[in-house]
Formats: structure tokens, C-alpha cells, sequence
């Protein structure tokens, strides 16, 4: 069962800037964090129960990389929150088997890519 919106990830093309950006309206401190495997660096923000993750691609390879060269910075993921991937994949009979980490140790599962509703929908399994 979907909780809530787990986090939320911009493609930006200059981190720091938006960092800046983030830390005036947010009134906090980003978590950076750099994904080597995927190519990027990242900081992050809460709100709420929600994280808005700034994602930089560091190569011109690597999906972000397309995306922010295709489409422009802004929002390219949406990630529900869910305690159990497996059951919730079972409940909306999805198929989909690539799980990985992600940030701060997250369990992931994307399950609709960016061409089907203009941004990555993703699965994210909470500590229970």
C-alpha cells in the first residue's frame, strides 16, 4: 500500500545554485550525497515526510545526464513510499523486478519510466 510522496527529484544543471536556492526556502541545510554508480551528486531537503532530492548529473552519460540534456531541468521522479515493495508490485499486479539502493540506503523500484507520464514513478520501501 502507497503511504505517501517518498521524494521528489530535480535535474539541475548547476548544484550548488539550486542548493542556495533550496536553503532560503526551505530554511535548512541540504544532506549531499554523491550516487557514483548512477553518475550523480545530490542534496536533499525535508519536507514533511517528503525528501526533494537536487540531482547533477557528474558525466555527460548516464539517464540523468539524457534527461537533463533532453528535457531541462525540473522534476523527473516521483517516488511513493510503500513498507513493502514486493507487496505493493503483488496488490497493483506490476511486473518489475530491477530493485536497487538509492540514497541513504533506499530501497527502489522504478515502475513507469518518463516517457509514460513525463517523469519517473518509483517505488520506495520505508523501515517499518
Amino acid at each position: 500500500m502507497l503511504t505517501h510522496i517518498h521524494h521528489i527529484n530535480f535535474v539541475v544543471a548547476d548544484l550548488e545554485h539550486s542548493i542556495a536556492y533550496f536553503k532560503n526556502l526551505f530554511q535548512q541545510s541540504a544532506i549531499e550525497e554523491s550516487l557514483p554508480k548512477r553518475m550523480v551528486k545530490t542534496a536533499r531537503f525535508s519536507i514533511g515526510e517528503t525528501q526533494l532530492v537536487l540531482v547533477q548529473p557528474t558525466s555527460k552519460e548516464g539517464v540523468v545526464a539524457e534527461i537533463l540534456a533532453t528535457k531541462g531541468e525540473g522534476i523527473f521522479l516521483l517516488s511513493f513510499a510503500t513498507q513493502s515493495i514486493e507487496q505493493t508490485l503483488d496488490q497493483l499486479a506490476l511486473k518489475h523486478v530491477e530493485k536497487r539502493q538509492g540514497l541513504d540506503g533506499w530501497e527502489i523500484c522504478d515502475i513507469a519510466q518518463i516517457e509514460q507520464f513525463g517523469a519517473i514513478l518509483q517505488l520506495t520501501q520505508t523501515k517499518t
